[in-house]
């Protein structure tokens, strides 16, 4: 039972966190090089507090789901689905906190001296979240594949 939740939530959390970012490159990134200081804060700092938040209420429960994957699977050929999920909410969660959120801080509290320096940032802030893109893809991939595969997961209920 907890396997099949955690696994449940696990998955939850990578297809919102796959779909954020698949929205963003596709679609949002495109339209984002042409910010300015005028018009950034509604079109990136909104979007970018409000996935901040989401994200910082699911994440963590995606770590102790992986966990609990790992925990449970051990010793099985399963073992490692879990493993490559916590390796990926890892590194999604090291590139994210560590590395684009202060950039986030930065061109939201507008501190850039001008358009030029926005683009700057907004580039490095893409090529970043290039990584998270590829990142949760093959996280996602991974949960996926592990629900497919272990097969009855109903049947762990009973």
């Amino acid at each position: 039972m907890i396997t099949f939740v955690s696994a449940l939530w696990f998955l939850f959390g990578a297809t919102m966190y796959v779909g954020t970012m698949w929205v963003l490159k596709w679609f949002l990134f495109p339209t984002w090089r042409g910010l300015s200081r005028d018009n950034v804060g509604t079109h990136f700092g909104i979007p970018t507090k409000r996935a901040t938040a989401f994200f910082t209420g699911v994440v963590p429960l995606m770590f102790v789901a992986a966990i609990i994957l790992v925990v449970t699977e051990w010793g099985t050929r399963w073992v490692w689905f879990g493993v490559a999920c916590l390796v990926g909410i890892f590194v999604l969660t090291f590139v994210g906190q560590g590395i684009i959120i202060p950039i986030n801080k930065r061109i939201r509290g507008g501190d850039f001296a001008d358009d030029a320096e926005l683009r700057h940032l907004l580039h490095r802030w893409m090529t970043l979240n290039d990584i998270r893109f590829y990142g949760s893809t093959v996280t996602w991939v991974a949960i996926t594949w592990y629900v497919v595969a272990r097969g009855d997961l109903l049947g762990a209920l009973t």
